[in-house]
């Protein structure tokens, strides 16, 4: 997994760790050197130790089970776990929520796996947005609107900011283009597939083994995490909504365990639905450490149309594994 900084991210790293089809799995979560640096207190103007406002995040995913946090800018003996991880990696997730940060992180991992980098490599999975495909049209077209960055800042250049569909549909083509063409008999020896996840913008706090070293928790993600258990999926760049983080987490992890033939190089979009009824919100209460279990991944197969029998593979394809 790379910079996973949030919740979407921790979620995917969580739930590898117990799901069934991938127990045991080392999974290795690859946080940028930001993590791992002090900051001064910003209550405290005298104050001389450093805070670090991700140690507790760092805390709660290395507690988890075959999970190893990796500091992908520190040189020595991080520097070296870093560059293992990378040619190690048979199964890779990139799920940054914000856009900029999703497509720097498709364009590094790209860059080391154009370089040899990740000589392993099997199969990508990486989040967008759903919109990609209509952002010069309404709703869309208002979310995908151009902005400047840091016009308030003295002494500081401006940046471009906004349009972060755009983003996201650049981070899908670089994906697209990488991936290893079968008339290219060098690149077929080391083929990899990708599936892209678009979402609606994201809601849920997701499990409380993650939450807890998370300062921003909503009552309002609370409220749907228990309310929007189920989902909805489709081809293509479909829906308009929100799609909760623990769901999503879900599907990414069985876009890498399932052995669908027509999810490799696809884009499918996932959105939540609900309210689910009575009977199935009692009980839980995100607040209290009661979070709702995440969907199954019978109900992903159903979803994507394949029930629970997996699809017979063309002869020579490459299954991700």
């Amino acid at each position: 997994m790379e910079r996973p900084k949030e919740r979407v991210a921790q979620c995917v790293a969580d739930q590898l760790s117990k799901n069934e089809r991938s127990a045991g799995t080392k999974v290795r979560v690859c946080l940028p050197r930001s993590c791992y640096e002090g900051v001064k207190n910003p209550l405290d103007a005298m104050a001389k130790e450093l805070v670090y406002p991700d140690r507790p995040m760092i805390e709660c995913l290395s507690a988890l089970e075959d999970v190893e946090c990796v500091d992908m800018g520190a040189g020595g003996s991080s520097g070296g776990a870093y560059d293992a991880a990378r040619r190690d990696a048979t199964h890779v997730v990139i799920a940054n929520e914000y856009a900029p940060d999703l497509l720097e992180s498709v364009e590094t991992f790209i860059a080391d796996v154009r370089a040899g980098k990740c000589p392993r490599l099997k199969r990508l999975v990486v989040m967008t947005h759903i919109g990609v495909e209509r952002r010069d049209v309404d709703p869309f077209k208002f979310m995908n609107r151009a902005t400047r960055v840091g016009t308030g800042i003295i002494g500081q250049k401006s940046k471009p900011g906004g349009s972060p569909l755009d983003r996201w549909h650049d981070a899908e083509e670089l994906v697209r283009a990488a991936v290893p063409r079968e008339k290219d008999a060098a690149a077929a020896a080391g083929a990899w597939t990708y599936t892209i996840v678009r979402v609606g913008d994201l809601r849920g706090n997701g499990p409380t083994s993650v939450t807890y070293g998370d300062a921003m928790l909503t009552l309002v993600d609370n409220a749907f995490d228990v309310r929007m258990q189920d989902i909805e999926i489709e081809e293509g760049d479909q829906f308009e909504g929100f799609t909760k983080r623990q769901s999503v987490a879900a599907v990414m992890n069985r876009m890498l365990t399932t052995t669908q033939f027509k999810v490799q190089n696809n884009e499918y979009s996932v959105i939540s639905t609900g309210p689910v009824d009575r009977e199935r919100r009692k009980g839980w209460d995100v607040a209290r450490g009661r979070s709702p279990p995440p969907i199954e991944d019978k109900v992903v197969d159903e979803e994507l149309q394949g029930k629970e029998e997996e699809e017979a593979v063309p002869e020579g394809a490459a299954v991700p594994t």
